[in-house]
């Protein structure tokens, strides 16, 4: 859970603290007021990198405010490992950053260096970078994405939100891989095959030593030794090359590797398969979970219009009126279509949160403007949304729907300045 964030010269801010709470907190404000530029600093903070529209920025120069030198982030927050606060120091100069762990109470850090900062909030936190991205974010257009998906692209998109289109990745690669060995053992075959017609082609062993006993024999005869020596020259290259085709032939590169491109292809092939089934195999057993909490979070703000939720294998939801009529998810009315996938998107998290890592969960959701695009009818269901939020400790929902004052138990209002100004912070 976070606890405060600090940040000098990053970004938009000169020099801003902020303090989190339990419960949800609403970062409001216009766009361009700087409600981006807070979860890139909780992200830095944690992770020493920031990610937009799935990439990772590769200059940390850009988060530093324009015409500064040098830019820092502090971060306090409890460690899900063991429930103690630490605070992590991040500064930003050109072309590198420093870095500092402490335990909250403690003057001496526990670990400085960006590297051994970076392994010591992984073991702390319990996830790494991905994982935590999985478990926490709900990022902005992903709700909307799920009723817009065909049944096949939805289970795909799920995937990737679960935090499991790694494995599909890695699945990728490594059967690039096993085609690459295929390939390289096929080209070292045909090598083999057009060395052995070469081979063929020149004389044998035996036909040379013939040769050059028969050039002998007609030195001793006719005497003459520069014609001979020519042909002897001749017969001698023959048998050199002879020699450099039969000593590669016999090489490990023609002999052996052949074999061990196609084992290692082999594994890769059988690696390539069980990377392709982690993700049915993890989502099927995250299914019923998802379901469920889904299903919850939806009658809790609709209860009063529908009895239930059914969402099938395909994520097909179908709601079921107070009396138990069918109510296909189309024949909805007043946003209750969006709630649906807000729910299931957001049960996502609280189900990977709850049910599918070994550790302590980060107890933490992140939702990036939930509410992007929908119009005055169809978001007017999301402060219960947002109040309904009760299955992790923490909520920060980073909106500019003015509708969510009230409907948190804390509100981080921001308000532009004009250009160069540090955005006006109410809390």
């Amino acid at each position: 859970m976070i606890r405060r964030l600090r940040m000098v010269d990053f970004k938009v801010f000169h020099d801003q603290e902020l303090h989190f709470k339990p419960g949800t907190t609403a970062i409001v404000g216009p766009n361009g007021s700087g409600k981006t530029s807070i979860l890139e600093a909780i992200e830095f903070a944690l992770f020493r990198g920031v990610t937009r529209k799935e990439k990772a920025i590769k200059k940390v120069e850009e988060l530093i405010r324009h015409s500064q030198r040098k830019a820092k982030v502090e971060l306090d927050f409890v460690a899900p490992v063991n429930r103690r606060e630490y605070r992590v120091v991040r500064t930003i100069h050109p072309g590198e950053t420093n870095a500092d762990l402490f335990q909250m109470g403690k003057m001496e850090p526990e670990v400085s260096d960006p590297k051994r900062v970076d392994a010591e909030v992984v073991r702390l936190l319990g996830i790494d970078r991905n994982a935590f991205s999985a478990l926490t974010y709900v990022r902005q257009g992903e709700i909307f994405k799920l009723s817009r998906d065909f049944p096949s692209k939805r289970r795909s998109s799920l995937y990737s939100m679960m935090g499991l289109g790694v494995y599909e990745d890695a699945g990728k690669k490594v059967g690039t891989q096993a085609k690459t060995f295929g390939s390289e053992a096929d080209q070292i075959d045909a090598a083999r095959n057009e060395l052995t017609q070469v081979k063929d082609i020149l004389p044998t062993r035996d036909e040379i030593e013939s040769a050059l006993k028969a050039l002998v024999e007609i030195e001793k005869e006719i005497g003459s030794r520069e014609l001979l020596d020519e042909l002897r020259r001749v017969v001698m290259r023959v048998d050199k090359s002879l020699s450099s085709v039969e000593d590669e032939l016999a090489s490990p590169r023609m002999t052996q590797r052949p074999e061990e491109l196609r084992e290692e292809s082999e594994l890769a092939n059988h690696l390539k398969s069980i990377l392709d089934a982690i993700p049915d195999i993890a989502e099927k057993q995250l299914r019923p979970h998802i379901r469920e909490e889904a299903r919850s979070l939806f009658r809790e703000i609709f209860g009063d219009r529908y009895s239930d939720l059914v969402i099938d294998d395909d994520y097909d939801v179908t709601l079921f009126d107070i009396q138990g009529n069918e109510v296909p998810l189309k024949a909805a009315s007043g946003g209750e279509d969006v709630c649906v996938n807000f729910a299931l998107r957001v049960a996502v998290n609280t189900a990977l949160q709850k049910y599918s890592i070994a550790g302590p969960p980060p107890g933490l959701i992140i939702l990036d403007e939930p509410g992007a695009g929908l119009d005055e009818e169809r978001r007017r269901w999301l402060p219960d949304a947002v109040q309904g939020l009760q299955a992790v400790e923490q909520v920060i929902v980073v909106t500019h729907m003015s509708e969510l004052k009230g409907a948190t138990d804390q509100i981080i209002s921001l308000t532009p300045q004009g250009k160069g100004r540090q955005p006006l912070v109410e809390t």
